[in-house]
């Protein structure tokens, strides 16, 4: 593989990841809830049970104190409730009807900008898309892997 094609194919990938952030972004700003927000309504959705804030951050790969803020919006914003937990000393969080009335349209929206993302491709070609990816990540992986046993 040539030096100049392996570039190509990384700065494709770059862009790509840039376009598609950018897209959602612009497509979740018209529901009036930032990416962060919504991610976290999203696992609420799914697990009806928040992790602790710090497990939260690692997971969405943000800071604490993007989780706290985001709670806070949305708990403000009626997305979430706060109530005081069995043991007196945490909190738990339950998502809302209206947060997931906003999950639900959020997913829809999602679906929609995906199909339009791969608009032409045929099931080979998603699926080649697909294996390359993983084999993308598997290759990473192991340099990751390498770099902690060093």
């Amino acid at each position: 593989m040539s030096e100049t094609k392996l570039s190509r194919a990384i700065e494709m990938m770059i862009k790509t990841d840039r376009m598609h952030k950018a897209l959602i972004d612009s497509r979740v700003k018209t529901l009036g809830i930032h990416r962060t927000q919504l991610r976290i309504l999203m696992h609420l959705s799914r697990f009806e049970r928040l992790p602790s804030q710090k497990e939260l951050a690692e997971h969405l790969d943000v800071t604490p104190a993007a989780v706290t803020c985001a709670l806070r919006k949305i708990e403000k914003d009626g997305y979430i409730e706060r109530t005081l937990g069995h043991d007196n000393r945490f909190n738990e969080i339950c998502i809302t009807d209206k947060g997931r009335e906003l999950v639900m349209k959020t997913r829809r929206l999602f679906c929609e900008t995906d199909a339009s993302m791969f608009d032409g491709f045929s099931d080979d070609e998603l699926n080649t898309y697909i294996s390359c990816l993983e084999k993308l990540q598997a290759n990473i992986g192991k340099q990751c892997e390498r770099k902690e046993n060093k």
